[in-house]
């Protein structure tokens, strides 16, 4: 940037940005949206849980769920941490609770995504012609658009557990639910924080050049001006290059107060990298979106280069210190981001199948909302759950990612934190309510 008034600005928000941050009242945190810690040890797709490496197919006294979750691509890291959250799921009811209904165990056929769209419709397509399989926990923003027209057509119950895409908004309620939120409400966090609490005026968006990440930045973007900001430019940030420089530099010629940077591991990786030998943390401050929010991204990228930067994430859900402590109890590890929503998602094919008083891929459609959404006495377990419909009572279950109460489209709102990254840890910073969110 040139030495002129704008420069000195600048340069005092960087000042505060650090400031404003650490002054922040500190809240609970969820780990694009999963709910827990700080994404734990973020996985590898191996296996995490207790033993259960998915693949089988459903015998008389066994249900078997579909796993459609990316294990391998750029998101891999995701696939372990959906395994060990709904392993600890599986634990619960089949050595707990005595399984569904008549004591039927419950078991995750897997099909890897690979984090492609022609990877993730093949995977489908398997699930759904397997008629014993009566749901499927989903896959992620960067496929699972290509699967709404296959769901509804083959009608098979899909419920993503990470699709946090503004493309989905008004499309499921029927085949298709996600039990995470919106972009949208993710992007009115993200935007709130950096006008409200960090005082930033102008933003620039970088974003990995693909759908998933386009939607996010879009999110954050169009909240912000809402708010009374400017996005005052938009960077596409190539899959596949071996450096960022050209764009940074891009940006850096924009003179934006901060970059909302939404790009997933590898590539906000190597643009971190970039960023620090440019010394461009001189010209504008960077934040991240929720997929990289890991210690393990932390030791990837480095403690110094990402000290103080911030991003958002689902606070957790009204179960979360329960699931947490099972979590630990099965898998002998901390929860990672999206493992509370797998966790959820099983939970809750299970109550509606209890409810439904049969296994049959009708019961979602017929039942999920039902056990999910008030009236109904709290449950936050399947044991719990499970009594209540003996009971002969109505349920409405409080999920360990979020509240889980679905609408009309099969969306759910949450609370979402801001967090920073502090000596080599995410530390959560500001918490917005559901109902601030939604405003």
């Amino acid at each position: 940037m040139s030495g002129n008034s704008n420069s000195r600005r600048d340069s005092t928000k960087r000042r505060q940005f650090i400031a404003t941050i650490g002054a922040t009242g500190a809240i609970g945190l969820a780990g694009c949206s999963g709910g827990g810690g700080d994404g734990g040890d973020g996985g590898d797709g191996g296996d995490g849980g207790d033993g259960d490496d998915g693949g089988s197919t459903s015998g008389g006294d066994t249900i078997t769920l579909g796993a459609l979750n990316p294990f391998s691509g750029g998101l891999g890291w995701i696939g372990g941490n959906a395994r060990r959250g709904y392993n600890t799921a599986l634990h619960q009811i089949n050595d707990n609770s005595e399984g569904v209904l008549d004591g039927m165990t419950i078991e995750m056929n897997e099909q890897d995504s690979q984090t492609n769209p022609q990877e993730a419709l093949s995977g489908f397509e398997t699930l759904a012609a397997d008629d014993s399989i009566p749901g499927i926990v989903g896959p992620s923003s960067s496929t699972v658009p290509n699967l709404v027209q296959p769901v509804q057509d083959a009608q098979t119950p899909l419920v993503t557990i990470m699709a946090g895409t503004i493309q989905l908004d008004d499309v499921g309620g029927e085949w298709f639910w996600r039990n995470v939120p919106s972009d949208a409400i993710g992007g009115r966090a993200a935007a709130r924080y950096s006008y409200e609490e960090l005082g930033h005026e102008t933003m620039a968006l970088a974003f990995k050049d693909d759908r998933g990440s386009q939607s996010f930045s879009r999110a954050v973007g169009e909240f912000f001006e809402e708010l009374g900001g400017e996005v005052i430019n938009e960077t596409p940030l190539a899959l596949e290059t071996d450096s960022y420089r050209s764009e940074i530099q891009t940006l850096i010629d924009a003179e934006p107060d901060i970059v909302q940077m939404t790009a997933g591991t590898e590539i906000s990786s190597l643009f971190i990298n970039n960023y620090t030998e440019l010394g461009a943390g001189e010209n504008f401050n960077l934040t991240l979106s929720n997929d990289v929010l890991t210690t393990d991204f932390i030791e990837t990228v480095g403690a110094d280069p990402i000290e103080g930067m911030v991003g958002q994430a689902p606070a957790p859900g009204p179960s979360y210190e329960q699931f947490e402590e099972a979590h630990q109890e099965v898998t002998d590890s901390a929860p990672g981001t999206f493992g509370a929503n797998a966790y959820d998602a099983v939970n809750q094919f299970a109550l509606a199948f209890e409810a439904h008083g049969a296994v049959e891929r009708q019961a979602i459609p017929e039942q999920l909302t039902n056990v999910s959404n008030p009236p109904g006495t709290e449950v936050s377990t399947f044991a719990e759950g499970k009594q209540e419909l003996a009971n002969g009572n109505d349920i409405n279950y409080q999920g360990a990612g979020n509240p889980q109460d679905f609408d009309d489209n099969g969306n759910v709102l949450g609370p979402f934190q801001a967090l920073q990254a502090q000596d080599g840890e995410w530390v959560p910073q500001i918490t917005y309510s559901a109902e601030e969110l939604a405003e």
